[in-house]
């Protein structure tokens, strides 16, 4: 086995076994979307709306599905009820409502939270070493940025990271 595969293997390992501890204490998971913008056909106007595609456990900067797959955290929002505001809101609340709206109209329950815009991470070596994401190589260590623009400051060691978040969400 190459030290490529041998860091790949590695690290779908700690995956695995996040995973397994996620699951073992019960922990709920998020919906991811893809976001489809509101557009017009013909005359007639569609809404945005926002397509389920999985679930995964948000753990900081990266969330985690149950097939191994790390993603980079893009937008979050809940799912609300479709009502008719008639407060008088600035450009930012609007959008925010619209994304709930969106999120709602999609099909996720009442109060659901939903990430989109998120990136798939690739696991192979020759990505990590490339830092195209917020995972990098230090050697064979599998780091993640979890502070922008920290510089080395703003790394963690994935497995710790990946620990200390999972404690978190459970509450230790």
């Amino acid at each position: 086995m190459t030290d490529a595969d041998e860091i790949s293997s590695d690290l779908r390992a700690v995956l695995a076994k996040t995973i397994e501890r996620l699951e073992a204490m019960g922990i709920g998971d998020e919906a991811i979307a893809t976001l489809r913008p509101a557009r017009r056909i013909g005359f007639i106007p569609r809404p945005a709306v926002m397509d389920g595609v999985g679930r995964a456990w948000r753990l900081g900067v990266l969330l985690l599905d149950r097939d191994c797959r790390l993603f980079a955290v893009g937008g979050i929002t809940r799912a609300i009820e479709l009502t008719h505001e008639t407060v008088y809101m600035n450009a930012e609340a609007l959008h925010r409502r619209e994304l709930r709206v969106a999120a709602t109209r999609g099909g996720f329950a009442l109060g659901d939270t939903v990430n989109f815009d998120v990136t798939e991470i690739a696991l192979d070596a020759a990505s990590l070493r490339a830092e195209t994401g917020p995972l990098s190589l230090r050697g064979d260590t599998v780091m993640v940025r979890w502070v922008a623009g920290e510089g080395d400051q703003g790394l963690a060691k994935l497995e710790s990271y990946l620990a200390e978040r999972t404690s978190i969400l459970a509450g230790d």
